[in-house]
C-alpha cells in the first residue's frame, strides 16, 4: 500500500471508510496550505465543483431562511436583543441570535 496517503492507517482513522464528518470541527483551511484534505484532492486537481458549491451554499441557506416565518423563543423581549456587532475578517453580531422556524398551515 507504498504511495497511498489517503489510506495511510498511520496518518488516518479509519482509512477506508468514507467519514466526511472526520473534518467537522477542524480550524483547517480548504483553500490554503493545510494538506490535510488531500483525499479530497488539491492543487489542480482539487475539486471542481468547489467553486460551485461555495457560491450555492449562501443560495440554499437563503432560500431556506425565506422559506420559514421566524419567532423568538418564548421569554425573549424583541427590545432586548442585543444587536452589537464584533469586528474581524467580517461582520458579526457579538452575540447571536436565537430564532425558532416556523411552518404556517
Amino acid at each position: 500500500m507504498d504511495g497511498l496517503i489517503g489510506r495511510d492507517e498511520r496518518y488516518w482513522e479509519d482509512p477506508f471508510s468514507f467519514l466526511p464528518e472526520r473534518f467537522l470541527g477542524s480550524k483547517l483551511d480548504y483553500r490554503g496550505q493545510d494538506f490535510e484534505y488531500i483525499p479530497f484532492g488539491a492543487g489542480r486537481r482539487i475539486c471542481t465543483g468547489l467553486p460551485l458549491a461555495v457560491r450555492m451554499v449562501h443560495l440554499m441557506l437563503a432560500s431556506l431562511v425565506h422559506s420559514f416565518n421566524w419567532k423568538l423563543p418564548v421569554g425573549t423581549n424583541p427590545h432586548d436583543i442585543d444587536m452589537t456587532e464584533q469586528f474581524g475578517v467580517t461582520l458579526k453580531k457579538a452575540t447571536p441570535l436565537h430564532a425558532i422556524a416556523v411552518v404556517d398551515e
